[in-house]
């Protein structure tokens, strides 16, 4: 239904027409602008509420496993989204996406990213199958930005882990004290409709700490213009890796708002946490035959 107002007002002095009618389009102009601002930013801001439905509400359980993650947008709404993905009782898909730039259009992009993965994965759909399909659709996009990152991930039961990186940040496998970066995939979808992508494997045992991220985490700048980088994220890491993923993932944002100042966010800030199950202790009384 359409809005109306009413605006009174009281003139002093003496009344000139010229001068009454020049002042009411004055004022007639300076509300209709603010009118139109306003259905703006109603606009995205109901453009925002769409994107954080898309946001998982709160981590799955999935044997024993412990997850958590966030997006922190640098404007009202943001080209970065991140998804927990049931493919079946026994797997669970990870899917973090970050679309070129920031806005409202890199927000559409991502949001088509992470609706096409939803939409094309089952139990016997593959991996690369999917993501080249994907690709080929972004490159048909009319939306100004083609270009979409994207770490794609599934999970088993027992640890294993599957995954493609389509130019996304390479996420970190903490494992026995090191680092491992998992880059196996191929270039970011969207500019060559044809492009190959190859699927990487490890195995998530107790203790392990694996962290997907988006640039915004690690190119977040000072004001000095000195990046976060990878090295304060892995010393973030070792420092959290006794406490559970929800808390390294405020831990390494908070870090980075703190290196940063609350006023210096360029980017969209992404960070998704899985963390195994711990060992079961030895039953009592076993040995070794």
């Amino acid at each position: 239904n359409e809005v109306r107002h009413i605006i009174s007002f009281t003139v002093e002095g003496v009344l000139e027409e010229e001068r009454i009618l020049h002042a009411l389009n004055a004022i007639r102009h300076v509300i209709n602008l603010k009118l139109d601002q306003q259905k703006l930013v109603n606009m995205f801001l109901e453009a925002r509420d769409i994107q954080m439905s898309l946001l998982p509400s709160e981590p799955p359980e999935f044997w024993g496993f412990d997850f958590a993650g966030r997006m922190v947008p640098a404007e009202t709404v943001g080209g970065d989204l991140f998804d927990y993905i049931p493919i079946s009782d026994r797997i669970l898909g990870f899917a973090v996406a970050d679309s070129a730039g920031h806005g409202l259009p890199a927000a559409l992009q991502a949001r088509d990213v992470i609706t096409g993965m939803r939409m094309g994965l089952e139990e016997d759909m593959k991996i690369i199958r999917t993501v080249q399909k994907l690709n080929r659709v972004i490159h048909r996009s009319n939306l100004a930005t083609k270009f979409v990152s994207l770490f794609y991930g599934e999970l088993e039961r027992n640890g294993n882990f599957v995954y493609c990186n389509a130019g996304h940040p390479p996420p970190l496998l903490y494992q026995n004290g090191s680092f491992k970066q998992l880059d196996l995939g191929g270039i970011v979808l969207g500019p060559t409709p044809d492009a190959k992508y190859e699927r990487g494997f490890l195995v998530l045992r107790p203790g392990d700490i694996l962290v997907l991220y988006s640039d915004g985490v690690s190119e977040a700048g000072s004001l000095q213009g000195k990046e976060f980088g990878l090295k304060r994220i892995e010393d973030l890491i070792r420092k959290l890796a006794s406490r559970p993923a929800a808390a390294i993932v405020d831990g390494i944002l908070q870090a980075v708002e703190e290196y940063c100042g609350p006023d210096c966010q360029h980017d969209d800030r992404t960070l998704v946490v899985i963390k195994p199950p711990p060992a079961e202790p030895a039953a009592e009384g076993a040995s070794s035959s």
